[in-house]
């Protein structure tokens, strides 16, 4: 999918099903599903309502959590440490019927897209980068980044990208007022 094509299916009906995908859902989708949660719920524009905003990933993991750095990054930006805490890192391959039913699948680099998500899957995927920007830009694995500020760059980045998203969307909304 490209950038046209992500944005002529915000056109259609509600709700959106986004799916926000990296490689281990521990650290960039959880984070990109969080705060684009609160950035909707924020907006005088949109409503939640209007959107179903999952996250996951493609490794197979047993007994994980979010990252640490995840859980301070969007503690700081106000998102409840209640709402946090709900987050379970879940592998797609077991979520096969929400990768179908999803309006799009957003990822975090070309690698998730080209190679991780299987092939019947990948007209629904467009980068985070691609959506916000038309640009491709892959957003690394912060997952073993030491530093916090590293770290907290990174994320900055996936709420300015998010950001701009949110601005796209509700200037649909004022066209369809």
């Amino acid at each position: 999918m490209d950038n046209s094509e992500f944005w002529n299916k915000m056109h259609s009906s509600h709700p959106h099903h986004l799916i926000f995908l990296c490689a281990g859902n521990i650290c960039r989708s959880p984070y990109a599903g969080m705060m684009f949660e609160k950035l909707v719920a924020d907006s005088t524009l949109l409503k939640l309502s209007d959107f179903n905003i999952q996250s996951g990933g493609f490794l197979k993991q047993k007994n994980v959590v979010i990252h640490p750095f995840s859980k301070q990054a969007l503690e700081e930006e106000g998102i409840p440490l209640s709402r946090i805490d709900q987050h379970r890192p879940r592998t797609m391959r077991k979520h096969k019927e929400d990768l179908l039913d999803a309006t799009a699948l957003i990822v975090m680099t070309e690698n998730h897209r080209d190679v991780l998500l299987p092939a019947k899957y990948r007209e629904k995927a467009i980068l985070l980068s691609e959506v916000a920007e038309d640009l491709t830009v892959d957003l690394p694995d912060p997952a073993l980044y030491t530093d916090y500020e590293k770290y907290h760059a990174l994320m900055d980045q996936i709420k300015r990208y998010l950001q701009i998203m949110v601005n796209n969307l509700e200037e649909l909304k004022n066209k369809q007022i």
